[in-house]
């Protein structure tokens, strides 16, 4: 569960795979009335369906879908999961080697070696490559309460999500569970998170305290075309205050490994397809940047800012792509 939330959160980022698409929008495939409506339903798509605890229903359905998968593949080809998640002991000795040997400041430094001192849990999240484009993506990364915001906006979430310092938020839920974030590493191939607070789950009587860090690394590739690719993955490391709570953490752990890792494609999803709104049908999101609310004042113009640069770097990547198709053979 905790598991789950770390994820969750440390992915809206991300985050943010928000994400089930419908249909593969090329430019100039529809009228934008149809378009707009098309992308709209998209990007509501993969929000909907993250899943977490507070849905007794979700415990019932966690079964992998091979159906979905194969036609994720069909619709999206620009979006693949390229590697499954795992808790093997190997990725995680791995993992743990990585992070000790990252740069961080001295307080970020103590704060990840008590995670691992007492580590109960750990999760390798899956592997994820997809279409995105890199402001887009950074920006999101370091602005997730612009993500929840933008979901409000969208009027398909909840959750609370509320800056209070320099790379530090404070996050409800709306279903009893609070936590706080605080960035520990911020840059363009790994972003560190630490993450603190209290989780309700049904499956469990009490709500239960953990903390833990969110190891996110991504790396961009660009494609002969211009299309660039971020090939992303997680480290999630978890820790818990006392052995009781462990165990009980443990004991539901196949389900809540299922649920970070499905809640992960979907959130990298939402990265995909918001990306491929941006540079295709811009006018509709920047409607949404207009009722963006509990955010810096400044960020409704920064994030329409990366709207008109994403659909104008698009634009220029096709014009590029006709320049060159059209000259003739010499």
């Amino acid at each position: 569960m905790i598991v789950n939330r770390m994820k969750y959160l440390g992915l809206m980022i991300l985050s943010c795979s928000l994400f089930y698409a419908s249909i593969r929008l090329e430019a100039g495939d529809f009228d934008q009335q149809r378009r707009s409506s098309r992308m709209s339903e998209q990007v509501r798509g993969s929000v909907n369906r993250l899943k977490s605890f507070s849905d007794e229903s979700v415990l019932k359905q966690y079964a992998p879908d091979p159906q979905r998968e194969k036609e994720l593949q069909r619709l999206l080809p620009n979006y693949q999961v390229t590697k499954k998640g795992t808790s093997s002991r190997d990725v995680r000795d791995r993992a743990i080697v990585r992070l000790r040997r990252t740069e961080l400041t001295k307080s970020g430094r103590q704060t990840s070696n008590k995670v691992l001192e007492d580590l109960s849990l750990y999760r390798r999240l899956p592997e994820i490559r997809f279409e995105v484009n890199p402001e887009t993506y950074e920006y999101f990364i370091g602005h997730p309460d612009v993500v929840v915001s933008l979901w409000q906006a969208m009027g398909i979430s909840a959750m609370q999500l509320r800056q209070t310092g320099p790379f530090q938020y404070e996050m409800d839920n709306n279903d009893g569970t609070k936590s706080e974030m605080f960035y520990l590493r911020r840059s363009k191939t790994t972003n560190i998170i630490y993450c603190r607070g209290e989780f309700k789950s049904p499956l469990l009587k009490k709500p239960i305290a953990g903390s833990g860090v969110l190891c996110l690394h991504s790396k961009f590739e660009k494609q002969k075309d211009g299309t660039i690719f971020v090939r992303h993955s997680a480290d999630v490391f978890i820790t818990f205050p006392n052995a009781a709570i462990e165990t009980a953490a443990r004991m539901i752990s196949p389900v809540s490994n299922y649920i970070s890792d499905r809640n992960f494609q979907e959130i990298s999803l939402f990265m995909h397809t918001i990306s491929l709104t941006m540079a295709r049908q811009p006018s509709w999101l920047q409607q949404m940047a207009d009722r963006l609310k509990n955010v810096h004042p400044d960020r409704s113009q920064e994030l329409r800012q990366v709207i008109l640069n994403n659909y104008q770097e698009n634009q220029k990547r096709l014009a590029t792509r006709w320049d060159i198709s059209e000259r003739p053979a010499m």
